[in-house]
């Protein structure tokens, strides 16, 4: 098989991490009989990539890479060997909240979402990227190659005697925070040393002289060559969640047993490389979180300036890729179609289906569940926010509580539109609701954003679109009735905008929002009893 690795530097010009896994990769290729060339970005032209169109391409580093060359690229078999974020502008996912950015921050996608494969080096690696991205061909090595030579230097240097201290890497990088893991040496009033060579070996025999490793990156690192090497060495890591090699199960190991786990590691991830490209497939994927599928049905009138700050608030829920949003647009004379659709390129989980007229809140929502495929079900409101582990809360206290068909929680109550579920004026006011007893449900106790099971419609049918205003409290009401149970989750979940001028809390509307309550509250009389019907009667007359 004739192989081509594309990147921008090689490890005869840089000793860095991705230049060294590149240059080990290549040679085990070799090994296996593989014809590898490798190639840096700039001198990689469309004539080239034609000239060896039925090669198969690793693309690594591609910042220098022109585009005309990528474009070219996309037309073989080619995998993504990423090393830093180049989907994103600024290559920092530590910049953006839950490490997913916005739209407008994202690059290179098709070239992702083409490749054959986007090897990642670590768990948390895969994550940030699928997060990002959303497409089906990442895969995680979990791990990093070093050459046999290495892998023997290190297991020597692992045995010999070490002094009391942290070993820091003395990076120029800014990210990599040297500074930072000086001052908690400092204030753990520890000895270190600060460690740089541009000879590998050299740097190695630095590093290992101590019996401790401190490095605090600034942002995440795919896995962290260093910190590895610190482990096989036998030393003590400190460090952070941001370092992509604590992701993996392997990382308790040390010493001899790592060095052993990365020798296998390293066949593993070239038989990974050949079978994607013998195949155009791989069998090493990293198995999601099991979720049930969730759907979020949204009805859409007049939400412009809602529907950016919604759709980074559902993009960023921590199991989005297990949900799918289905937006249900009322004949909206707003220009949200233009946001959605953007969205929708790239995650193909949102679902836009624009209405020649509105059948109203409820009716909208009735159409959107007939519409999904998802075990749990939320209404999904363009005005309000949740907190971004919001469904993964809710989708696993139903997982676990079978007899629920229904929870809720508090939500944060906000009168400033667009704010965020972190950062808001709520003062910490919450919207008042109770533990679920069939007496409490005198008020519509699930609130705003509730999840609930789809086979609960089985019982109970779906929103009365009679209603423009008291519809969900009737629908709980109705779900109560036949039988089901709902359950208040602990803790505060999302940010309630109560807007002046809305269908339900405006002044306008209130006679005939009351007029229909009314007639709520006397068709479910039994359900929350004869003392709470005698207690709210005059309310309602």
């Amino acid at each position: 098989m004739k192989i081509i690795l594309v990147a921008d530097y090689l490890s005869s010009e840089i000793n860095g991490g991705g230049e060294l896994n590149n240059e080990y990769l290549c040679d085990m290729l070799r090994s296996r009989g593989h014809g590898v060339l490798e190639k840096k970005s700039i001198h990689v032209t469309p004539d080239f990539i034609e000239e060896n169109a039925q090669a198969c391409f690793i693309v690594a580093n591609f910042v220098e890479l022109d585009p005309a060359a990528i474009s070219e690229i996309m037309k073989c078999r080619y995998i993504v060997y990423e090393h830093d974020h180049k989907y994103l502008r600024n290559r920092n996912p530590a910049a953006y909240e839950n490490y997913i950015a916005p739209i407008t921050d994202i690059v290179n996608r098709e070239f992702y979402r083409m490749a054959l494969g986007v090897f990642c080096q670590s768990r948390l690696h895969a994550e940030i990227v699928q997060k990002n991205l959303y497409i089906d061909n990442v895969k995680n090595l979990g791990g990093n190659i070093w050459s046999e030579e290495v892998l023997a230097h290190i297991e020597k240097l692992s045995e010999n005697p070490k002094r009391s201290g942290f070993s820091i890497l003395n990076s120029p990088i800014g990210h990599k925070n040297t500074d930072g893991a000086i001052r908690y040496c400092e204030s753990i009033s520890t000895p270190y040393q600060l460690v740089s060579s541009k000879d590998y070996y050299l740097f190695l025999e630095k590093l290992s002289q101590c019996d401790k490793f401190v490095f605090i990156p600034e942002t995440p690192e795919t896995l962290s060559r260093v910190v590895v090497e610190a482990r096989m060495m036998g030393m003590e890591v400190h460090t952070s969640s941001n370092v992509g090699a604590t992701s993996e199960e392997w990382f308790s190991l040390k010493g001899k047993e790592l060095i052993e786990e990365m020798r296998h590691r390293a066949e593993w991830i070239v038989d990974a490389v050949e079978e994607v490209f013998e195949t155009g497939r791989s069998s090493h994927f990293t198995p999601k979180k099991s979720c049930p599928k969730i759907s979020l049905v949204t009805s859409l009138y007049n939400g412009d300036k809602h529907i950016e700050g919604f759709l980074q608030n559902m993009i960023r829920q921590s199991i989005f890729e297990d949900c799918e949003l289905i937006i249900i647009d009322a004949n909206s004379p707003g220009t949200e179609r233009r946001a959605i659709e953007t969205y929708a390129e790239i995650y193909p989980n949102i679902i836009y289906k624009r209405l020649d007229y509105d059948p109203g809140i409820y009716g909208c929502w009735n159409i959107g569940i007939e519409e999904t495929s998802g075990e749990y079900i939320s209404n999904a409101n363009v005005d309000d926010r949740r907190s971004l582990q919001q469904l993964e809360v809710f989708a696993d206290v139903l997982s676990q509580n079978p007899e629920i068909d229904l929870v809720y929680s508090k939500c944060f109550v906000t009168q400033h539109p667009n704010e965020t579920y972190s950062q808001n004026s709520s003062h910490r006011k919450t919207y008042p609701v109770s533990d679920f007893t069939p007496e409490n449900m005198i008020k519509c106790l699930p609130g705003c954003m509730p999840l609930w099971r789809r086979s609960m419609h089985e019982k109970a049918g779906v929103f009365n679109d009679k209603y423009k205003f008291a519809g969900d409290w009737d629908m709980w009401l109705r779900a109560v009735r036949t039988g089901s149970a709902f359950k208040c989750v602990e803790g505060i979940h999302g940010l309630y905008y109560f807007n002046p001028d809305g269908l339900s809390t405006g002044k306008l509307k209130e006679k005939e929002k009351l007029e229909e309550e009314k007639a709520v509250f006397h068709e479910y009389a039994e359900i929350f009893g004869q003392r709470n019907y005698d207690a709210y009667k005059k309310h309602f007359s």
